[in-house]
């Protein structure tokens, strides 16, 4: 593939999920989309996600974008378009692969520079 025909395939792919405004909902979930590990909700341009995974956990990210149709909630649940991620070894964030790229990146980075939403992992491990 061409270097220009890749960034554009990449652009489609990033400009494909939701601008992550009020009410937009991101799930963790497992890989094989069984298991829903966590979610938040976008309040005021800040998303908080409880994050009770272990580093180097494997997930998928769903988004929800407010007042989706039954025909989006079923297109973002089919899996076609979650983005796969991996808990970061110190656990304060997701390393997200998109689509089309081989290098992760910070989901923290993204959503603020592209979205600009904070993102707020809450980690606390019960003793």
């Amino acid at each position: 593939m061409g270097a220009a025909l890749y960034w554009f395939v990449l652009a489609q792919t990033l400009a494909s999920l939701p601008q992550f405004e009020a009410g937009t909902e991101l799930r963790f979930v497992s890989p094989d989309l069984l298991t829903v590990y966590s979610s938040g909700r976008v309040v005021e341009d800040q998303l908080v996600i409880d994050l009770p995974l272990d580093a180097g956990t494997e997930l998928r990210l769903l988004v929800f974008p407010p007042g989706a149709s039954d025909e989006v909630i079923a297109q973002v649940l089919s899996g076609g378009v979650a983005v796969y991620g991996k808990v970061s070894d110190d656990r304060s964030d997701i390393m997200v692969r998109f689509p089309g790229q081989d290098a992760a990146r910070s989901l923290r980075a993204w959503l603020q520079e592209e979205r600009g939403v904070k993102l707020v992992l809450v980690t606390r491990r019960s003793s």
